[in-house]
């Protein structure tokens, strides 16, 4: 039986640049990166166009065909859309509801990648590469009282962990609820300070008043998901914030958001219905 499949039956077919094809080949790009950047081409190229107004959430749906999934991913998408801008791949003249289209292959400035090695369950050293962070800014790592290194954003999927309120000195330490219980505060306020802390005021305390706008924000349910108990979700959501011209003080005042406006139920939404 043979394996090759008739070009005629395969219901269509996208063209693609013969530079182009060989630049997405040979580019160290990330999986998710990769994908993005296919589904911007068919969006694009697909369908005769030189750019397109399109929501990371419609790209997320491409990208997954179980709508839970595409939802808990959308951020995700946004972030890998906001690295290729960064990376040169794609250009977006503004924000997340402008157009976006490719660059001219010699425009690019792809990350470098470093090797680092992991060890497994079998005590083997394996190499490992993952990509360089691709924040706007560094994100700075803290030690906890184990020894643990905790990374102010997750680089992968993982949940924030909670940590538990102040309690008075003469409490008794009690074991620490659900997580849907206690808020992350402080590791919330590192990713912002990480991610905007030299773009916007940065935050050096945490008010009632801020920690009120947090909870709000990690309380919030979209489709069943709580997207903000995630420290990637944080990450992309503030990076998102960073590409509206006003927030970042492009206004005739010069005046510029900060932790609480960014973390307001309205304006929150905002950004995510922009997604």
């Amino acid at each position: 039986m043979s394996n090759v499949i008739q070009l005629k039956s395969t219901g269509g077919f996208t063209r693609m640049d013969n530079d182009l094809y060989k630049a997405l080949i040979r580019a160290d790009l990330s999986g998710r990166e990769l994908r993005v950047a296919l589904a911007i081409h068919k969006l694009t190229a697909g369908f005769n166009k030189e750019a397109v107004k399109v929501a990371a959430l419609y790209i997320s749906k491409m990208m997954y065909e179980d709508e839970e999934k595409a939802v808990s991913e959308r951020a995700n998408v946004s972030r890998a859309i906001n690295s290729l801008i960064r990376q040169r791949v794609l250009f977006r003249d503004g924000g997340s509801r402008d157009p976006i289209t490719f660059l001219p292959v010699n425009e690019w400035k792809i990350d470098p990648k470093s090797t680092v090695l992991k060890s497994t369950h079998c005590v083997e050293n394996t190499p490992s590469t993952v990509s360089k962070i691709t924040h706007i800014k560094d994100i700075n790592t803290n030690t906890n009282p184990n020894g643990l290194v905790v990374v102010a954003a997750a680089s992968t999927d993982e949940d924030l962990e909670s940590e538990p309120e102040q309690q008075g000195t003469q409490e008794p330490v009690q074991p620490a609820p659900a997580k849907a219980d206690r808020i992350p505060y402080s590791k919330i306020q590192e990713i912002y300070n990480a991610v905007c802390g030299e773009i916007l005021p940065k935050c050096l305390k945490l008010s009632t008043k801020r920690k009120t706008l947090i909870k709000g924000c990690w309380n919030l349910e979209i489709n069943g998901v709580h997207p903000f108990r995630n420290g990637e979700f944080w990450t992309a959501y503030f990076t998102d914030c960073l590409t509206n011209k006003h927030w970042t003080g492009d206004n005739d005042r010069g005046w510029t958001a900060d932790i609480e406006f960014l973390t307001r139920q309205d304006k929150v939404l905002k950004v995510l219905e922009a997604l």
